[in-house]
C-alpha cells in the first residue's frame, strides 16, 4: 500500500520524564545519539514510509532542525494543550498530502520494528473492510497503528477524539494483528522507564 506517511506525535512536555520526549537522547548505531523523534522518523523512512511528519512544539523545532533530511517534515502544532495527542493528530491530518495509508506512533515508545509495521500494512491492504489495524502482543494492543486515510476524517472536525476512543468507535472496521514484538507495549514516561530500556538515566539532546 503506497504511499505511506508516518505521523510521530511528539508535542508532549515530558514533565514526568524530566524533559521533552521528542528530544530524549536515543542510540542510533554504536556511536551516535539522536533525538527520539528523529529515531522514529529514520526508522520509518528506512522501512516503508515515503514521508514522516513529526508533530511537536515550537521550542523543540530548533533542536530537531539539525537532524532533518529529505522526507522528514517538522510541524509546530498550535493545538490547545488540553487536546493532547488528539490535537497533534488533527494538526497533522490536514498535511498528509497524497498518503493512502498513515502510520501513527507516539514518540514515547521505542521505534517500531520494520516487520511489525509491515504486518499492519499487509493486513490493511488485504482486507478492504478495515479502516485501521493495531498490533497485539499476548492479547494486549499497542502501537503504532496503521490507518487508511479515510479513517482520519474525524480529525478534520472540532474536538477530535483520543485515538484510542476513535479506534474503539470503528468497531468491526478495526483489525488486530498478532506480532512477536513486546516493544509495542512499552511506554516511556518516567526516568525508570528509560533505565529499563537504555540502562541509563534520561538525557536530552540540545
Amino acid at each position: 500500500m503506497k504511499p505511506v506517511v508516518t505521523v510521530v506525535l511528539a508535542a508532549g512536555t515530558g514533565k514526568r520524564l524530566g524533559g521533552p520526549k521528542a528530544l530524549l537522547a536515543w542510540p542510533e548505531g554504536k556511536q551516535r545519539e539522536v533525538p527520539l523523534a528523529i529515531a522514529h522518523a529514520e526508522a520509518r523512512l528506512a522501512a516503508e514510509s515515503a514521508r514522516v511528519l513529526v508533530v511537536t512544539r515550537r521550542p523543540v523545532i530548533g533542536v530537531l532542525l539539525g537532524y532533518v533530511r529529505p522526507g522528514i517534515d517538522l510541524l509546530a502544532s498550535d493545538a490547545p494543550d488540553e487536546l493532547g495527542p488528539a490535537g497533534s493528530l488533527a494538526f497533522a491530518a490536514a498535511r498528509l498530502g497524497d498518503a493512502a495509508a498513515v502510520v501513527v506512533t507516539p514518540v514515547d515508545t521505542p521505534p517500531a520494528r520494520a516487520e511489525t509495521v509491515a504486518a499492519l500494512l499487509a493486513r490493511l491492504e488485504a482486507d478492504p473492510a478495515l479502516l485501521a489495524v493495531r498490533p497485539v502482543y499476548k492479547g494486549r494492543a499497542g502501537h503504532p497503528v496503521a490507518l487508511r486515510r479515510a479513517a482520519l476524517g474525524r480529525y478534520g472536525a472540532p474536538e477530535p477524539p483520543a485515538l484510542r476512543d476513535h479506534l474503539r468507535a470503528l468497531g468491526a472496521a478495526l483489525g488486530d494483528v498478532d506480532v512477536a514484538d513486546p516493544a509495542i507495549l512499552v511506554d516511556i514516561n518516567t526516568p525508570a522507564d528509560v533505565m529499563g530500556i537504555l540502562r541509563t538515566l534520561p538525557r536530552f539532546v540540545g
